[in-house]
C-alpha cells in the first residue's frame, strides 16, 4: 500500500455543498474540509431547479484548492438522490434544465395516478411512493410533451457532474435505485421508459460502484494547473449509501439515521422487501454498496428546522443551530406534534407559522416562542422515528441493540437523548460528514486499497 493517498470528496447536500481531503498516511485517515458553499432551490417561470453552473463552479473551486495542497489520486461525487439531468446530441450539458425534486408537477404527476397504477410503480423496484421520486418527474416531463430526440444521455446528479468533468457518461447502482426503474441484477426497467417514450439508449452503461469512470478533462486540468492522471471515480453515488458505508460497526445488519436535510431510517438487509407492509409503511428499498439493500423510510427531517431558521432569519431574529436546540431544551413540553411528512411540510417559505398552524388546527395547542416551535419538531422527528423503528423490526422480525446516527443531525446531543428514550435504544453517534468518510472510502477502494486497510475517523 502507497504511504500517502490523497482523496477529495465532493458531497453534495440539498441545503449545502462541501469539498473534504481525505488522506490516508500509514494507515491513519485525517481529513481537511477544503470548501463549504450553501445549495439549494431556485424558482424560474413557475419550475423548481438547482443552480447546475453554480454547482459546477464550487465542485472545480473544491478540487482547485485540493490540487494546490498537494498530489491529488482522485476525486469522488456524491449527492441526493432522484434527481438527473440531460447531455444533448452534441454532447452538451442542459445546465438551465435541471429541475430540483420540489418542482410542483411532481407531486401533480403523482396524484394524477390511481393507487393501484402507483402501487405496480412501487412493485418494480420496492421504491416508496412519494412525490420527488424519479417515476413521477418523468412522468411530469411526458405531460409537457418532453422531446427526447435531442436528448444522448439521462444522468443522475454525480453523473452527470462526473461527466462534466471527465466527458465520460456512466450509470451507478446506488443512485439509479433511487429512481425507481432501476433493480439489482436486473438494471433499468425498458417497459416503464417505453410507456413514456423514452428510449433506454439515453440511459448509458452501469459502471460497478468504486470503478473508475475517467481522467478528469485536460482543458480542465489546465484550469488547475495540474498534468497528472487525475481519475474520477464511481464512488457510491447516493449520499445515504455513502453515509451507511460510514457506519462505525461490523454488524451485519445495522440500524441507522442517517440524519441531514432528509431523515432516512432503516437497516441494511441482503434482499428487498417489496410486500403489502412496506407498501403501507412508506418504506423503501435502494442500493447500497456490495449489493445490500437500504431499506429504509424517507422521513422529512432538518429540512423543517432549516426553513424555520430562514423565517425567523428573514423576520430579523439571526440564530445559529446550537442556539435554537438550547431555546427548545428551556421551552416548556406543551406536547405539541406534528406530522413532519405532511406535504404542508414539504415545500419552503413560512415554516414555523406553518408549525404553528398545524398544531394549532389538529392539537388546538397554541405555540408561540421559537423554543416552542423547536422544541415541537424535535419530538416530531423523535415521534416518527419511533414509528418508522417499530414498522421495520415488523417488516425484518429483527431486534436490534443500537442505533447508530450519522450525518450533520448526529451533533444534536439534545435530539439524539430524545429519540434513544422515544425508542428505548442505545444510541450511537458516528461521523457528521458521514456522507463524505463513506465516500471517501468507496475511492480508496477504487484506487484498489483493501476495506481492512482502511480505518475510520
Amino acid at each position: 500500500m502507497a504511504k500517502s493517498v490523497r482523496v477529495l470528496a465532493i458531497d453534495l447536500g440539498a441545503s449545502s455543498g462541501r469539498g473534504i481531503l481525505f488522506e490516508l498516511i500509514d494507515g491513519k485517515l485525517n481529513q481537511t474540509v477544503v470548501h463549504r458553499f450553501p445549495n439549494g432551490l431556485v424558482e424560474r417561470n413557475g419550475k423548481s431547479y438547482w443552480d447546475l453552473n453554480m454547482l459546477f463552479e464550487q465542485v472545480l473551486k473544491a478540487v482547485a484548492i485540493a490540487c494546490k495542497t498537494g498530489k491529488l489520486d482522485s476525486v469522488g461525487v456524491d449527492s441526493w438522490g432522484v434527481d438527473f439531468g440531460f447531455v444533448d446530441k452534441d454532447g452538451e450539458v442542459i445546465c438551465d434544465d435541471f429541475r430540483h425534486y420540489r418542482d410542483p408537477a411532481n407531486s401533480s404527476a403523482r396524484r394524477s395516478l390511481d393507487e393501484k397504477t402507483r402501487r405496480k410503480l412501487f412493485d418494480a423496484a420496492g421504491i416508496s411512493d412519494n412525490d420527488f421520486n424519479t417515476t413521477y418527474q418523468l412522468i411530469a416531463r411526458a405531460k409537457e410533451n418532453f422531446n427526447y430526440k435531442n436528448i444522448k444521455y439521462m444522468l443522475f446528479t454525480p453523473q452527470l457532474l462526473g461527466y462534466m468533468l471527465t466527458g465520460v457518461a456512466v450509470s451507478e447502482p446506488t443512485i439509479s435505485s433511487t429512481s425507481g426503474f432501476y433493480r439489482k441484477d436486473v438494471g433499468f426497467d425498458g417497459s416503464f421508459l417505453e410507456k413514456l417514450n423514452i428510449p433506454k439508449s439515453i440511459l448509458p452503461a452501469t459502471v460497478e460502484t468504486c470503478s473508475v469512470i475517467g481522467d478528469i478533462k485536460e482543458d480542465i486540468k489546465a484550469k488547475l494547473g495540474i498534468d497528472y492522471y487525475l481519475p474520477v471515480i464511481a464512488t457510491p453515488g447516493h449520499d445515504t449509501a455513502c453515509a451507511t458505508l460510514a457506519i462505525p460497526s461490523e454488524e451485519k445488519s445495522p440500524l441507522f439515521l442517517s440524519s441531514g436535510t432528509w431523515s432516512l431510517f432503516g437497516a441494511l438487509e441482503d434482499s428487498p422487501v417489496i410486500n403489502d407492509a412496506a407498501w403501507k409503511g412508506g418504506y423503501t428499498n435502494e442500493l447500497g454498496c456490495g449489493g445490500k439493500i437500504r431499506l429504509l423510510r424517507n422521513i422529512m427531517g432538518m429540512w423543517i428546522i432549516q426553513e424555520c431558521r430562514r423565517q425567523w432569519a428573514e423576520e430579523g431574529l439571526e440564530l445559529d443551530y446550537p442556539q435554537i436546540v438550547e431555546l427548545a431544551q428551556k421551552s416548556p413540553d406543551k406536547g405539541a406534534y406534528i406530522d413532519v411528512n405532511d406535504p404542508l411540510f414539504a415545500q419552503p417559505q413560512n415554516m414555523a407559522d406553518k408549525v404553528k398552524e398545524f398544531v394549532k388546527q389538529k392539537q388546538g395547542i397554541l405555540l408561540e416562542s421559537v423554543g416552542e416551535i423547536a422544541k415541537c419538531v424535535y419530538a416530531s422527528l423523535a415521534k416518527a422515528y419511533k414509528e418508522a423503528y417499530d414498522g421495520l423490526t415488523a417488516l425484518t422480525g429483527k431486534t436490534y441493540d443500537k442505533l447508530y446516527i450519522v450525518g450533520g443531525g448526529a451533533n444534536n446531543a439534545y435530539l439524539n437523548k430524545m429519540i434513544a428514550d422515544t425508542l428505548n435504544i442505545e444510541v450511537v453517534v458516528g461521523p457528521s460528514e458521514a456522507s463524505a468518510l463513506g465516500n471517501a472510502l468507496g475511492q480508496f477502494v477504487g484506487l484498489g486499497i483493501e476495506p481492512n486497510q482502511i480505518p475510520r475517523v
